[in-house]
């Protein structure tokens, strides 16, 4: 497919620019764990993620795809670990939090479960990519990092939009970032030059609709002129 036939990709049903960013969504439940994922749909989807805003049009991100059952069932396996034993514990995470608001509460009941059921499958899904940062953040230079990252997130975001207009669920999580080295070892990175920023499973996505979720009023999170 040339650069000229991508730029032409339609979305699902009609799928409006509004509709693409308000109904993306975090998809963990309904990844059909039995289809195969055409490879060319990913590089699609690279190529798409790479149109977002290059900082000093320097091209920072690079993604490992990962295909092999056998690699991802260890990846899937340190998921489940680190899901099963500092998510489940953290204060800030879907077990201890406390919500306020009642439709906050009950939204995040279901995505605690839905995040349960990734952490069961992860292990089978069809394919992992892995969005990489190179060269590594250095340690302690914060404002490097923050100029460096806000490349990277468009991006990876721009993978994921590219990916609901070809069909695939994804969901960004940062649950392996803590065991960097051994999803290193696994993959083949060498951490000492690469930094991984997330860990996204990729899927055909079962069903035909998505919807907006549940958010605060915007004017709760806005401060004009001043904070």
């Amino acid at each position: 497919m040339t650069s000229s036939d991508r730029s032409a990709v339609t979305a699902p049903d009609h799928l409006s620019a509004h509709d693409l960013i308000t109904t993306t969504r975090a998809v963990r439940r309904r990844l059909d764990l039995e289809r195969e994922v055409d490879p060319r749909l990913l590089e699609e989807c690279v190529a798409d993620a790479l149109q977002a805003p290059q900082g000093s049009n320097l091209m920072r991100t690079e993604f490992v795809i990962v295909r092999d059952p056998g690699r991802i069932e260890r990846l899937g396996r340190i998921y489940r670990e680190e899901f099963d034993g500092f998510y489940r514990a953290s204060e800030t995470g879907l077990y201890n939090r406390v919500d306020e608001d009642p439709r906050h509460a009950r939204q995040s009941r279901r995505t605690r479960d839905s995040a349960e059921h990734l952490a069961v499958v992860m292990s089978r899904v069809p394919v992992i990519v892995i969005p990489c940062l190179t060269p590594r953040l250095a340690e302690g230079d914060v404002l490097t990092a923050k100029h460096r990252l806000a490349t990277v997130y468009p991006t990876v975001w721009n993978f994921m939009l590219a990916a609901r207009l070809r069909g695939l669920g994804t969901c960004w999580t940062g649950m392996t970032l803590g065991r960097e080295d051994e999803v290193a070892e696994i993959v083949g990175i060498d951490p000492a030059l690469v930094e991984q920023v997330c860990m996204i499973p990729v899927a055909h996505y079962t069903g035909t609709s998505f919807r907006p979720a549940w958010r605060p009023p915007a004017e709760e999170f806005i401060h004009w002129d001043s904070w």
